[in-house]
């Protein structure tokens, strides 16, 4: 049951995001499931009409409010404040490509800091990585990110991996 509801969910993300970019949507070969600290982690395995391989994964914080920070903040981050949102690649599977993230980067100004951060509007954003197969074996999904609103952040997840399953099993 929990496996053909995962299938669903990010069938159902990766379906969302393809026409929000008014693209047809690839079919999910693999895909895996992380929730931690007050965000929901779909990650897939997918291919594209034209072949191409891509790992896509939708970061969507579980409340209102609160956005996620941007893959282009430093790692560690502007005068030691936030955690860049990232997604590398492992297992069986090598990027092929630079992430992209389907949400534009706005600047949060924190006045009493005297600091720009780089974020994404609040809700959900979709990093995708072009990757290629490097065998059979076990692929996984590496993820990072510290969500926050106005008023509170949540406690950051550093490198958690994301085994990817076959979808519907």
């Amino acid at each position: 049951m929990h496996r053909a509801l995962l299938a669903v969910v990010a069938a159902a993300s990766l379906a969302q995001g393809c026409a929000a970019a008014g693209a047809s949507s690839p079919s999910a070969e693999l895909s895996g499931r992380l929730d931690d600290s007050g965000v929901t982690v779909v990650a897939a395995l997918t291919t594209g009409p034209d072949g191409t391989r891509q790992v896509r994964a939708v970061f969507s914080p579980q409340k209102l409010g609160f956005h996620l920070y941007s893959m282009d903040l430093p790692p560690g981050g502007v005068s030691g404040l936030g955690v860049p949102t990232t997604v590398t690649v492992g297992g069986s599977l090598r990027a092929a490509g630079s992430p992209t993230a389907d949400s534009p980067v706005r600047n949060l100004r924190i006045e009493e800091l005297d600091v720009d951060l780089p974020v994404y509007p609040d809700g959900p954003v979709t990093i995708a990585v072009p990757v290629r197969r490097t065998g059979n074996g076990r692929a996984e999904v590496v993820v990072t990110y510290g969500a926050c609103s106005p008023s509170s952040c949540l406690a950051p997840v550093r490198d958690r991996v994301i085994a990817l399953v076959p979808v519907g099993t």
